[in-house]
């Protein structure tokens, strides 16, 4: 992939244009965990590509690879416990991982941001959320102190926190979940990235809250044309918001398609699992479907498919041939044997 290249924003700063639309393009990309137990795989040749205006879901299991793939893009894995052997992740045609630190440094954040988990444990308790905000303005942008704080009512307003004015100098715990992930989303987004990774930005929301952050997400990457990667176990989560979806499983992609194609008929077991798992309101007292065993562990995944001690589908082939990932009908890709029969099940 050749550079593309720049252009200069309002403000004078440097910024790479995409190639073709695509903005991130993650190649072949192996992350393993160093431990004194061994050597835990937990990324095993991961490729897949983002488009500027895409929204791209990222499903799976805990511990099937999904956070930490972001934590890779990011740049903010611990090395070491942390190896990547081998991969790329190219922004706009730029390897990240070969990337200077300092240059790195100031494309996170700038031009691809992040979304964590956890809004209470990501911000610092002792500082007002307004100063949190506003340190993106001055640490990236050289703004003084007032200006900057004008930044982060703006942005406070815009994520649709009440009062935005009086509260800028609350502290988290004075915040509701949802109300804390909104600032989240304000801290993200205040240097108006073209790459926005949101980890899991619905858990423990309740259900109103939830469809609130993620029509907010979903305004905010339209009216910025943002690449969104959304990672998440929850497929009722990305039904409205995805263009695609790609399904992980014990660090490989196991199925990528459009997402009206994988809803209506999943080529791979582990995402018919995944959806069969879902409560629905035309089944009312039936059991609920269910997935048996356990996500391996990463120290030891099973010969052949790794999912095949869990696949109700599993044959001999199965627990001796890894598949690989493959087009099994246009633009519908997915690592198992028999996903032909899997999609006319």
């Amino acid at each position: 992939m050749t550079v593309q290249d720049t252009t200069r924003t309002d403000d004078g700063r440097v910024r790479y244009e995409p190639q073709d639309g695509v903005l991130l393009e993650v190649d072949d990309l192996f992350v393993e965990f160093h431990t004194p137990d061994g050597v835990a795989t937990a990324i095993n040749g991961v490729s897949f590509d983002l488009r500027q205006g895409e929204s791209l879901a990222i499903l799976g299991e805990s511990g099937s690879g999904k956070s930490v793939t972001a934590q890779a893009i990011m740049g903010i894995l611990d090395m070491p416990p942390a190896v990547i052997p081998h991969g790329h992740i190219r922004y706009c045609g730029q390897d990240l991982l070969t990337m200077p630190d300092e240059q790195r440094r100031k494309t996170r954040g700038p031009e691809i941001s992040m979304i964590f988990q956890d809004a209470l444990s990501s911000l610092n308790p002792v500082f007002p959320v307004g100063w949190q905000i506003a340190e993106m303005f001055r640490v990236h942008r050289g703004m003084n102190k007032s200006d900057a704080l004008q930044q982060a009512i703006r942005l406070m307003e815009r994520v649709q926190i009440p009062a935005a004015r009086e509260r800028v100098k609350a502290y988290p715990h004075q915040f509701s979940g949802g109300m804390r992930q909104r600032i989240m989303i304000a801290m993200a987004i205040a240097l108006d990235p073209a790459v926005l990774i949101a980890d899991e930005p619905t858990t423990a929301l309740d259900v109103t809250v939830q469809a609130q952050i993620m029509n907010l997400l979903q305004e905010l990457q339209e009216e910025r044309q943002m690449g969104l990667i959304l990672i998440t176990h929850d497929l009722g989560v990305v039904a409205d918001v995805a263009d695609r979806i790609t399904v992980m499983y014990a660090g490989r992609l196991v199925e990528k398609a459009e997402v009206d194609e994988l809803y209506a008929s999943p080529a791979h077991p582990y995402t018919r699992g995944l959806l069969e798992s879902i409560p629905r309101l035309d089944q009312k007292g039936q059991t609920l479907a269910a997935i048996g065993g356990l996500p391996p562990n990463l120290m030891r995944i099973p010969s052949g498919c790794a999912f095949n001690p869990r696949c109700r589908m599993a044959r001999d082939i199965c627990r001796t041939d890894c598949p690989e990932l493959r087009e099994v009908t246009p633009g519908r890709f997915s690592a198992c044997h028999f996903a032909e029969e899997v999609v006319d099940a």
